[in-house]
């Protein structure tokens, strides 16, 4: 009958276990020649609850399965309309298995082969954004009305089945080639869809592609010489241009008329303006709503068209790289078309190993052997149909899942790995030189703050030249710059390398290395690895097993240590010690010792064997097929061995002047994550010696900067307070929101006080259990302690869904983008969140009404860092509560209550449940306070709080 005849289904269930959860709605649309030609549809009768995630998904409601039959009683129905064809799911795996438990009960099996869309379409439309069924209607253009709701679902997977076996018929009979040399020997389950499509493809006659022309060269010279512009005077830029782009009537408002002109997006381009042409720096900070992207976005084309020169645009969220790469950027290109600005080029610039290495890839997909896992064939079978598609070769199109991280990190483009022009690769289809061809290319760099101190790191290697920079979110730049500008080592690393190299019989880098060999030939040993007589392949898998013991060994102790001694970190369940003196005694400490010097000495001896093994290979006569390859590789893993052998000594033996070294230690699953990390204690130095002394201006943005209205803070923690009066400028802008109209802060002031433990989380529960349900969802939670966080969760969950509330906790219900969406979808919902969600959570409209901060946002205590700046403020006579722990509670504080007001015409509540904030309780509470824009405020008992809130909230009030 042909692939275009099959049977679509889908099915809503209880739950998630097919042996425990029912099917409570089954549907089945027939193709025949791909046509439909019947369907089959049934509300079923689970015969258990229906909890409340599940009425918010699907829409089904218990009443609406109250009466309705089991499913035993429609089986012979729906078999019937199956018959033998093979069916076609989304996430096949799920639903046929629902299927066959639900057979099984009834004393019938269900043989049918099946095919997955959402596998398929990982292949046949690897760049989708995610391959969820209604994102792939979408993209299609395919009917989808009611999304979880059976019949529309599995018509809708019908559609896309056909759509993506048309795709199929379109691929080069090359990569078809490849894909079945991948997929039948793992038992692919799509593998007879593509061994039908290739034995049609050659009746008729096709030939294949060699596979450098079905990876699409780049369309241009891709390594042509470029001259380094010489460093001239600066032309100071039009601020009456600036001005005409944004004003009212202006070039935007005219190409766009539905652009609002914002008074106060006007003035922060002109202050951006003027620092550039005066060669300033620039601390800003502008309120929500100002619209500062493209504020600053176009000063910074206006700059780079007069002066040929580039500008850096750094953030700090994928979120705002993503909003001004896809949105913001393209906007103002397409605004500006026909004026002096026209045909400015932005590219967004990323770290190498996010581009994928076509060398490493094609060896491990042409050489994938019996040892080579099914889920890794499924994962080269993925990117082959990628390769065939993308023009960036950037890991970000392919939305990876799982163990692909693992898959990808072993085809990720690194300098240590590339031969240049070696590789044949290199010429005309190198990802990595293509991205660097397209920065050097452009006028506007997009990128992140990771990325910008990377660049510090190395001595300005990675990045092309730039003068003027602009850094969004520079309220994280420290944090960042902490991160990136101390050791961070992790037993994964090493314990990565050391399996690459040796993994079991026959896997890893050395058993491979001996399968090229000549068979019967060797390469002899030498001190310190062995002696001549013996032979060096052996001695450097004995090694790479003793490095693997001792390593395990030292890591062990290290997370002994922090079990007995460190505290805890409440995300994550991670705990951290610091390496004080105090620390550094008695015999586990000793023992630690003796641990670490040995594991330091053999990771040494393994990094000289595979120096030895090096030399042996390049006069290795005849030479080795690939021995570029090989060479290369081994010098990667050596580099890695011989990194951490310093890493651990720069951590446990002599961590440098000025640096805090810490251990932490967290259990992920049945894994032991241990790292050892150091981190400079002031930041502000060398931030002022490598970015703000070496670049001309600097904007830093956000709209959390000030404290109070000032920015001492921050300058002095980035060593700005050191500059000349002239090289700093400073300016708040008011967001254009009517706080007092939009927003209304509430503080019931007779709760506990937060440091009274047990107490407040009763209180906390207490009041939401009053508040949530009355106020009908709509409600973000944010606490500063997972723990706690998880403690209300377990006291409500169950009541509020009674109430018919959904309640999701962080790390309890999903990932943070699985919770958002789930938020957003329905207005019954209730999300507690910590740490993350303080930030970067961006909800308008009604889908979020209320603000719930359950404490001020103080930093935990034993937080290394932390703790090492405060010593070192009170060992300079300055209070740490003042300079520290103070403003940056503040800062995280005016973030938690900007997630309320998104857009002028949000209203809501925000309420603190931590009496802290309110003036007759400490005296720095107005210092909160005084931070925030101009809400309605409400102090006083909780009664009344209540009523107060639901009243904003247009919701009846009892009594």
């Amino acid at each position: 009958m042909g692939l275009r005849s099959f049977v679509a289904i889908d099915v809503e269930t209880t739950g998630t276990s097919p042996e425990r959860d029912r099917l409570i709605e089954v549907a089945a649309v027939r193709f025949d020649d791909g046509v439909e030609t019947a369907s089959f549809s049934r509300l079923i009768d689970p015969g258990c609850p229906l909890p409340q995630r599940i009425q918010n998904l699907t829409g089904i409601h218990p009443g609406m399965l109250q009466g309705k039959p089991r499913f035993e009683e429609v089986l012979p129905e729906f078999a019937e309309l199956v018959g033998d064809l093979p069916l076609v799911a989304h996430n096949a795996p799920f639903d046929v298995a629902f299927l066959q438990a639900a057979f099984a009960r009834a004393g019938r099996s269900l043989p049918n082969w099946s095919y997955d869309t959402a596998e398929l379409a990982r292949v046949a439309l690897p760049r989708a954004k995610n391959h969820r069924l209604a994102t792939l209607a979408d993209l299609l253009e395919l009917p989808l009305t009611h999304h979880h709701r059976a019949e529309d679902d599995a018509r809708a997977c019908g559609q896309l089945f056909l759509a993506l076996l048309e795709r199929i018929s379109r691929m080069d009979v090359g990569l078809l080639r490849l894909v079945l040399t991948l997929g039948e020997p793992a038992g692919w389950s799509l593998a007879p869809l593509f061994r039908a499509e290739l034995e049609a493809r050659e009746a008729r006659g096709e030939q294949p592609k060699p596979i450098m022309e079905w990876i699409r060269p780049f369309p241009g010279q891709l390594h042509r010489p470029d001259e380094e512009p010489a460093l001239h005077e600066p032309v100071p830029i039009d601020a009456a241009e600036v001005r005409r782009v944004l004003g009212a009537g202006g070039v935007i408002s005219d190409a766009f008329p539905a652009y609002e002109h914002r008074p106060q997006q006007q003035e922060m381009a002109e202050a951006v303006t003027r620092a550039f042409n005066e060669g300033a720096h620039l601390l800003l900070e502008a309120g929500t709503g100002t619209g500062k992207s493209l504020a600053y976005l176009v000063p910074a084309f206006a700059w780079a068209r007069t002066n040929g020169e580039k500008v850096a645009i750094s953030t700090h969220t994928i979120t705002l790289q993503e909003q001004l790469w896809e949105k913001d950027i393209p906007f103002l290109q397409a605004a500006l078309a026909g004026t002096p600005l026209d045909g400015v080029q932005a590219a967004l610039v990323k770290g190498r190993s996010n581009y994928i290495c076509l060398r490493k890839w094609e060896e491990a997909a042409t050489g994938a052997d019996f040892l080579t896992s099914p889920e890794e064939r499924r994962f080269h079978i993925r990117l082959a149909g990628w390769l065939a598609e993308t023009e960036t070769g950037d890991r970000s199109e392919l939305n990876l899942l799982g163990d692909e991280e693992r898959f990808w990190r072993e085809v990720q483009s690194e300098t240590e790995t590339c031969l240049g022009p070696g590789c044949r690769w290199f010429r005309s289809h190198c990802f990595a030189f293509r991205a660097r061809r397209r920065a050097k290319d452009a006028q506007v760099l997009v990128l992140n703050h990771a990325l910008l101190f990377a660049d510090i790191a190395t001595g300005n290697q990675i990045l092309p030249p730039f003068r003027q920079l602009i850094i969004d979110e520079a309220h994280h730049l420290e944090a960042v710059a902490t991160q990136n500008l101390g050791v961070n080592l992790e037993n994964w690393d090493i314990l990565g390398a050391l399996l690459y190299l040796f993994r079991a019989a026959g896997q890893g880098l050395l058993p491979q290395l001996r399968r090229r060999l000549p068979r019967g030939r060797s390469i002899p040993a030498r001190p310190p690895v062995g002696l001549p007589h013996e032979d060096i392949m052996d001695k450097l898998v004995e090694l790479t097993l003793s490095c693997r013991t001792a390593a395990e060994e030292l890591f062990r102790l290290c997370a002994q240590l922090v079990e007995a001694r460190g505290g805890s970190d409440e995300e994550g369940n991670a705990r951290s010690l610091r390496l004080t003196d105090a620390v550094r005694t008695g015999p586990l400490w000793e023992a630690l010792e003796q641990a670490r010097a040995n594991a330091v000495h053999r990771l040494r001896t393994l990094a000289g064997g595979l120096t030895a093994l090096l030399e042996s290979l390049e006069t290795l006569e005849p030479p080795l097929r690939d021995a570029d390859s090989i060479l290369v590789d081994i010098q990667k893993q050596n580099g890695i061995l011989m990194q951490s052998a310093q890493a651990i000594e720069e951590v446990l033996l002599h961590p440098g002047e000025g640096e805090v070294a810490w251990i932490e230690s967290a259990q992920r699953g049945d894994r032991l994550r241990v790292a050892l990390r150091s981190a400079p204690i002031n930041v502000g130095d060398l931030l002022r010696a490598e970015l703000f002394g070496r670049l001309r201006s600097v904007i830093m943005t956000s709209a959390t900067l000030s404290v109070g209205g000032s920015f001492d803070h921050l300058k002095h923690r980035l060593g700005l307070a050191g500059l000349p009066p002239d090289r700093l400028r400073e300016g708040v802008l008011s967001s254009p929101f009517t706080y007092r109209q939009q927003a209304l802060l509430l503080v019931p002031e007779d709760l506990p006080n937060p440091k009274e433990g047990g107490e407040f989380t009763r209180a906390t529960a207490d009041f939401l259990r009053r508040f949530l349900p009355r106020a009908g969802g709509r409600t973000l939670v944010l606490f500063t302690s997972h723990r706690q966080l998880r403690q209300v969760y377990a006291e409500l969950k169950e009541e509020l869904e009674g109430e018919g509330l959904l309640l999701l906790g962080q790390g309890l219900d999903g990932s943070r983008g699985r919770l958002v969406a789930e938020f957003r979808s329905a207005q019954n919902t209730v999300l507690f969140g910590s740490a993350s969600f303080w930030e970067g959570v961006d909800i308008p409209g009604d889908g979020l009404t209320t603000v719930i901060m359950v404490r001020l946002p103080f930093n935990p205590p034993g937080d290394p860092v932390m703790e090492a700046r405060m010593e070192d403020l009170e060992a300079r006579g300055l209070s740490s509560f003042a300079h520290l722990s103070l403003p940056q509670a503040v800062i995280r504080f005016k973030q938690g209550f900007g997630r309320l007001i998104r857009t002028r015409y949000d209203r809501g509540v925000v309420i603190v449940l931590d009496t802290r904030l309110s003036p007759r309780v400490t005296r720095y509470g107005t210092q909160f306070l005084r931070s925030l824009p101009g809400p309605s405020l409400y102090m006083g008992p909780t009664e009344r709080v209540l009523d107060r809130a639901l009243a904003w909230l247009n919701v009846a009030v009892d009594g």
